[in-house]
């Protein structure tokens, strides 16, 4: 068993003078003389100053949860600086994880952060220009690497765990210095000087990608490293598994994709919990249940001045032998990892925090749009002509699909538009998408490489020889002339393809995602991406509506990543059904959220 949580500590001793004791500025400050101690213990007082991102209380301390917790003090420091220091231990699971990243943010402007791999006093200055003129501070404690101690399988803890908290100081360092007069809890607690902030700049290097198969050389390995490339697959069998990355060799903000599926077909309908971490820090935990592409955001302390990136995999739920190996006859239960590509973060998906907070339960939509969910569907179209100030063909044209279903290209129909687009009537999952478009598309251009084929029910249909993809044939000749049949056919999908990209360069399209399952933001974050290569896309994954949203509403999860919902989808086994009413809502609220085309 695995310990998470520390030793207990000896709960502060709040008759201590430095604590109590008023002095002639206490009046005048109005908030305890420059001085505001706020104790996170059983008898404390922090449920006073707690804001968001807190547990309840236990005997001795708070723990933070999720990626950001808050605090509000009252402290009027009159332009002089002040000292925040901060009593926390991380909650950490030694040897595998070591600890947790803590920024810390004043007001919204960061001021510093520190590796906690110990209870540690944290020590942070804050420029007196971040104070605001009501005089309340809002402290946040930003930790990207919270984790589940549940999903380890050695707790039953269920709860977002990052840090817990004893004490927090706060105070004009005018009035007060550090030294004995402000001791920690405990004599041999290490002090630790927050160093400076780090800004999320974007590096301009090329993407370094790990492909794993017999056809690929996956990773530089000396003589005492694991395998990296020569088998099949790179597999986490069993609890763990350990790979080595080269470190990012420019300064910047990067996000790691890794690519990955489930050993076992069973694994499709419970999952398969992985915890993902980069040198002894979660970056992620994911549920696996088919072959899928996630993108995790990495704090910077783990990505600079460093030669290797140690990846692992935690698979509590697997069994077998620990570490990679050859994918045998008798396949044990674990995830195949087929790509791992380093690159930098774009803009939209920081700070690195918020790929995690729906792991977390705790994401929250930019912006919500609701509008036209009261009109009744023979009104509708009028009703949005009217609050858009353009028809219904026009708007629906901005919206192109990116296929895995054919309800929006039915959709599209009866709103009168009949648009051939690459994708519109495309077969295939979010993955095989993510691979196709990764790839750039590039076999759908070499007619060599399409083929020609006719399913079970008799219809033609054209397929790309390196994507499980399928799309209609658009010319179907006799058998006699089915390679010139298939010439044409190759011709107009590598037409298709450039209109797709074309499209993508000039900012102004909404690409329509239908997925029955919702789409996880790690995943749907990896599909953005791709298409945000060519151009500046928007995504819209749209998705039955939940207890918590309505028909038609629209969310914007990031910036270029929306959510849509309709009341149910049409069946697979009548996709001619698909009622266009809550479609139209969906888009129409879509375009409302979608900012001009170069808008910042």
């Amino acid at each position: 068993m695995i310990p998470v949580q520390p030793e207990p500590f000896r709960r502060l001793d709040r008759d201590n003078a430095s604590f109590g004791r008023k002095t002639k500025s206490d009046d005048k400050m109005g908030t305890g003389g420059g001085l505001v101690v706020i104790d996170f213990s059983e008898q404390g007082n922090s449920g006073h100053f707690r804001g968001e991102g807190w547990s309840s209380q236990e005997s001795d301390r708070v723990w933070a949860i999720g990626p950001r917790s808050v605090l509000r003090v009252p402290l009027q420091a009159s332009g002089r600086p002040m000292m925040l220091e901060a009593e926390l231990g991380p909650c950490h699971a030694p040897p595998e994880i070591a600890g947790q990243i803590v920024h810390v943010r004043v007001n919204g402007s960061p001021v510093g952060g520190i590796r906690l791999e110990a209870l540690s006093m944290l020590r942070c200055e804050i420029d007196p220009a971040l104070s605001s003129p009501d005089g309340i501070l809002e402290i946040e404690f930003e930790c990207p690497g919270f984790y589940v101690p549940a999903g380890l399988g050695d707790s039953v803890d269920q709860r977002p765990l990052s840090c817990w908290f004893t004490f927090v100081r706060l105070y004009t360092t005018d009035m007060f210095h550090p030294g004995p007069q402000f001791p920690a809890s405990e004599p041999d607690i290490p002090e630790i000087v927050a160093s400076p902030p780090i800004r999320y700049g974007n590096s301009r290097v090329a993407p370094e990608v790990y492909t794993f198969g017999l056809s690929h050389n996956a990773l530089p390995a000396g003589p005492d490293d694991q395998d990296g490339g020569e088998n099949e697959f790179s597999v986490a069998e069993g609890s763990s598994g350990q790979l080595k990355l080269l470190a990012p060799r420019a300064a910047g903000s990067y996000a790691l994709r890794v690519d990955a599926r489930p050993l076992m077909d069973s694994c499709a309908s419970l999952g398969l919990k992985a915890t993902v971490l980069l040198d002894g820090m979660v970056i992620g935990q994911v549920c696996v249940r088919e072959p899928s592409a996630w993108v995790m955001a990495l704090p910077r302390e783990l990505t600079e001045k460093r030669d290797v990136l140690r990846l692992s995999f935690r698979l509590p739920e697997a069994t077998g032998q620990t570490g990679f190996g050859p994918l045998e006859a008798t396949q044990p239960n674990g995830i195949a990892v087929t790509r791992i590509a380093l690159f930098p973060l774009p803009r939209c998906l920081t700070p690195v925090a918020c790929l995690r907070a729906e792991q977390a339960g705790v994401l929250r939509s930019v912006a919500v749009s609701g509008q036209f969910l009261k009109d009744a569907a023979s009104a509708l179209p009028a009703a949005i002509e009217a609050a858009l100030g353009t028809d219904i063909p026009t708007m629906v044209r901005r919206f192109e699909s990116l296929g895995t279903d054919h309800e929006f290209g039915i959709v599209q129909r009866k709103l009168g538009l009949e648009l051939v687009n690459l994708f519109r009537f495309c077969n295939g999952t979010l993955v095989d998408l993510i691979q196709a478009l990764t790839d750039d598309l590039k076999a759908a251009t070499n007619p060599d490489q399409v083929t020609l084929m006719v399913d079970n029910a008799g219809h033609p249909f054209l397929a790309a020889s390196s994507y499980h993809l399928r799309w209609p044939a658009f010319v179907c000749e006799n058998d006699a002339d089915l390679e010139t049949s298939r010439s044409t056919n190759a011709v107009t999908l590598g037409y298709l393809r450039r209109k797709f990209y074309e499209g993508l360069r000039t900012g102004r399209k909404i690409y329509v995602l239908k997925q029955r399952r919702p789409v996880p933001v790690a995943e749907a974050a990896a599909l953005l991406m791709e298409l945000n290569r060519s151009g500046t896309a928007t995504l819209l994954c749209v998705s039955e509506a939940s207890h918590d949203r309505l028909p038609g509403e629209v969310e914007l999860m990031l910036p270029g990543l929306m959510r849509g919902y309709v009341e149910r989808f049409a069946p697979d086994t009548d996709i001619e059904a698909a009622d266009p009413a809550d479609w139209l809502r969906v888009l129409a609220n879509a375009t409302l959220l979608q900012p001009a085309p170069n808008a910042p």
